[in-house]
């Protein structure tokens, strides 16, 4: 019998899927009582022969669709889960020994919680300047988010390393598939649920290490697109804004306001400013700062702001939310 429902959606990284695989073959879980359901998300670099030809010690299968985002891919593997609980971890994880048991064990004790397990992003010599940055900012966050008695806000969230009951998830119909790019489909998700009733909790021991392998010019691009979906929740979702990275525009002082504007303007008319910043940023200095994390940080607050200014001038009502933005809290 088939008690819970791995989903690992993915694109174009078969190498990240192998490592996520072979994982998943040392688990203390029966192999017997979990499946693993891959959905390609119109992958074009062997991952589909790879699935075909893994030999898995737990029930594998793998579904492929043209490319049309993480929400979509999600979606047809949750259309396929048989178990009660699911999980759905990415590509890029490796899930630890009792990464399966550790999910399951959490639901029984309460059909409405939303799981976020451990995804520590580890750091050697080689690291790029992209992972020093994403570890810093998102093992801060697990250390905050695993405090006792620490209060979940919906921006905690994130759907890599989640389970839920799947029933749940079926109730409110999944992922929102208008999300085509990169980022807040798990937020939005994660809005519909606290509707629902779900409580989110942090476990330690669901863990999966997460081996992030962007560099900094496609982590800068992901974000213009945070920024364009950031936009869409909103529209979504009004009364959201509190929760939303929209509500942080005045927590920068004016002058780097002022510089970011330009910035953004110099890159709507130019658009390779954007590349030209990632590689001053990449380049500057032999190795990583403190001087150097604070213009990551800079380059980033420039991209999702970029990628907020790109999505309003196609909205019909960009002055109402351009006003709401600048009237926001000067801090957060």
């Amino acid at each position: 019998m088939i008690k819970v429902s791995i989903i690992i959606p993915t694109y174009q990284r078969c190498n990240s899927l192998k490592r996520a695989l072979n994982a998943l073959n040392s688990q203390s879980f029966p192999f017997d009582e979990f499946e693993v359901i891959v959905s390609i998300d119109g992958s074009q670099d062997g991952s589909k022969e790879f699935v075909k030809q893994f030999k898995s010690k737990y029930n594998l299968e793998y579904i492929w669709e043209p490319n049309e985002g993480r929400a979509f891919a999600c979606n047809r593997g949750i259309r396929r889960a048989k178990g009660e609980v699911l999980i759905i971890i990415d590509d890029d994880m490796e899930p630890g020994f009792e990464f399966v048991n550790a999910h399951f064990k959490v639901h029984q004790s309460n059909a409405m919680l939303a799981v976020m397990g451990a995804a520590p992003i580890p750091l050697d010599k080689d690291s790029s300047i992209a992972a020093h940055y994403i570890a810093s900012e998102f093992n801060s966050r697990l250390n905050k988010i695993s405090s006792p008695d620490y209060k979940f806000q919906i921006r905690d969230f994130y759907g890599g390393n989640l389970s839920i009951r799947l029933e749940n998830i079926l109730k409110i119909g999944g992922f929102d598939e208008s999300f085509k790019g990169y980022a807040h489909e798990d937020i939005e998700l994660a809005y519909r649920l606290i509707k629902l009733g779900v409580t989110f909790v942090y476990d330690k021991d669901a863990y999966c290490t997460q081996h992030y392998e962007d560099n900094f010019r496609n982590l800068l691009k992901k974000t213009i697109s945070a920024g364009k979906s950031a936009v869409l929740l909103y529209r979504m979702h009004p009364d959201s804004f509190e929760e939303n990275e929209l509500a942080i525009y005045n927590s920068n002082g004016w002058k780097w306001r002022s510089l970011r504007l330009f910035l953004i303007w110099i890159s709507i008319l130019i658009p390779i400013t954007t590349d030209i910043i990632a590689s001053f940023v990449v380049h500057f200095g032999k190795s990583y700062s403190r001087t150097k994390a604070k213009l990551c940080y800079l380059a980033m607050d420039y991209s999702l702001w970029l990628g907020v200014w790109l999505a309003l001038r196609k909205d019909t009502k960009r002055r109402q939310i351009i006003s709401k933005i600048k009237l926001s809290r000067e801090n957060e």
